[in-house]
């Protein structure tokens, strides 16, 4: 799926420009703040509960949920719908974009009922059926979306913007119907337990509030980021235009090999939640140290191939000899943004949430204050040293706290020196060889490489890759 999705976003970037990629990134963080409100704490709260108190409480827990999640998304959808036009025309500077945002406020009970059900889905080791619902939704988003841009023709960024919303909302409302008859047999009788109301809030509320203050700092960011690059010259198309290209097209080239960490770090906190309740220490510590091992193989490698076979990357996906620039720039902040991903699910695994809420919101706010500052003076270079800056801060101050409660000890050779030598060595060796062949088979043939030199340095063993694969079993 996240294979598809790069690729319409190439097709998006193509049929709309990077100003209208821009123009949409911005709107979409403001759509943000608001989901941030719809869904904060949401998931967490569901998981823990539901793996905790489910076995008291029965099915009840499940619809006390659920009821928390459908009244905390409406609010948040009367709330964007009531300030769409101020928050178009004083944030965006784009009056017309207000129609987009009330066709957006009404998705936002559908993403807090989907992301209650993932976290149901999270605690009884069903992710087949959340990864069911996403690959349905996005085939429909993708069907909808290219069908209206193809019998509408929008002439102008708003415009494919309204399309592209629209498609949206029809495909969250049908996420969450979807979400709501799988999870069925999760939610069948039972009374409605109030006496855990207060556990709830208790889990939910923190990682709540933290993400409210993190998203208006983020939003802010974001929109300042255009304004900062119109004060250092840019005109307001080409202001857009740059946004959207380090938003809408760099950084999903960045994100796309996480995808399998993304899942991992989602299903790793039932497991984590599990152990920490029942007091296994060495149990967590072991899951732990084992998946920051594997985090760094699969980032050091990922980190190296973005940085010699970006420029291929750039041409193929966009045509644009700026997009191969910037993958090679930010290519080295891979394995800082890999890391802390990982990390932040393992904080909330163990109930930190609200340590992370204050790493979270400090260093949205050093951002905030960097691209206030930066990005007037020197342009998108300044956002560049934003970005670097940002994940730095955050992983340190995340890995720090984490080690503080668990004690972690990572192998530097087997981590860290040999993965490194590994990944050049099976990076650079054949692009050696004379008439090597398509960039495309050169990374193939770089992944397979570097397995073998893996296992030959001992930073791979059977017993890992039996444990990877473990993961994603039902039990």
């Amino acid at each position: 799926m996240r294979l598809l999705a790069m690729g319409f976003q190439v097709y998006l970037t193509q049929r709309i420009g990077s100003e209208g990629i821009g123009l949409f990134e911005l709107l979409m963080s403001v759509y943000g703040l608001s989901a941030s409100l719809a869904v904060s704490g949401v998931r967490l709260s569901t998981t823990r509960l539901v793996l905790e108190v489910s076995r008291r409480s029965g099915d009840g827990v499940v619809r006390l949920c659920l009821t928390y999640a459908l009244l905390l998304g409406t609010g948040a959808g009367v709330l964007l719908y009531v300030c769409s036009g101020p928050a178009a025309a004083l944030w965006l500077d784009a009056p017309e974009l207000a129609r987009c945002l009330r066709v957006l406020a009404f998705t936002l009970p559908c993403l807090s009922v989907s992301s209650c059900v993932s976290g149901l889905f999270s605690a009884r080791r069903q992710a087949g059926r959340m990864a069911l619902i996403q690959v349905l939704e996005f085939a429909l988003h993708m069907a909808l979306t290219i069908g209206g841009l193809a019998v509408l023709r929008p002439s102008r960024p708003a415009e494919a913007c309204l399309v592209l919303v629209c498609s949206s909302c029809l495909c969250d409302g049908f996420s969450a119907a979807l979400a709501l008859v799988l999870s069925r047999r999760e939610r069948t009788g039972g009374r409605l337990p109030l006496e855990h109301v207060g556990d709830l809030l208790s889990i939910a509320l923190p990682d709540a509030l933290g993400s409210w203050v993190r998203s208006g700092l983020v939003s802010a960011k974001h929109v300042l980021i255009p304004k900062g690059l119109r004060r250092f010259g840019a005109g307001s198309a080409q202001a857009l235009s740059s946004y959207g290209m380090i938003q809408g097209m760099v950084m999903p080239v960045l994100g796309f090999p996480a995808a399998v960490l993304g899942t991992v770090s989602g299903l790793l906190v039932p497991e984590i939640a599990e152990s920490h309740a029942n007091g296994q220490q060495r149990r967590l510590t072991a899951i732990m140290e084992r998946v920051l091992h594997l985090t760094l193989l699969f980032s050091l490698f990922t980190g190296g191939i973005l940085l010699v076979y970006g420029g291929d990357l750039g041409r193929m996906l966009y045509r644009s000899a700026e997009v191969e620039r910037y993958i090679r720039l930010l290519a080295p902040l891979v394995p800082l943004m890999y890391l802390d991903t990982t990390v932040d699910g393992m904080l909330k695994g163990m109930g930190l949430q609200k340590a992370s809420m204050g790493i979270n919101i400090v260093d949205a706010a050093v951002s905030l204050l960097l691209v206030w500052q930066l990005i007037p003076r020197v342009g998108l270079k300044g956002y560049l040293l934003t970005l670097y800056v940002s994940e730095t801060l955050n992983f340190l101050l995340s890995f720090r706290q984490l080690n503080r409660h668990a004690g972690l000890r990572l192998p530097f050779y087997r981590s860290v020196l040999a993965p490194l030598m590994a990944a050049m060595c099976a990076i650079v060796l054949p692009r050696l060889v004379p008439g090597g062949g398509q960039p495309v088979a050169l990374m193939v043939c770089s992944l397979a490489l570097y397995y073998v030199l893996l296992r030959l340095l001992g930073s791979v063993t059977r017993r890992d890759i039996r444990w990877f694969l473990g993961i994603f079993r039902k039990k």
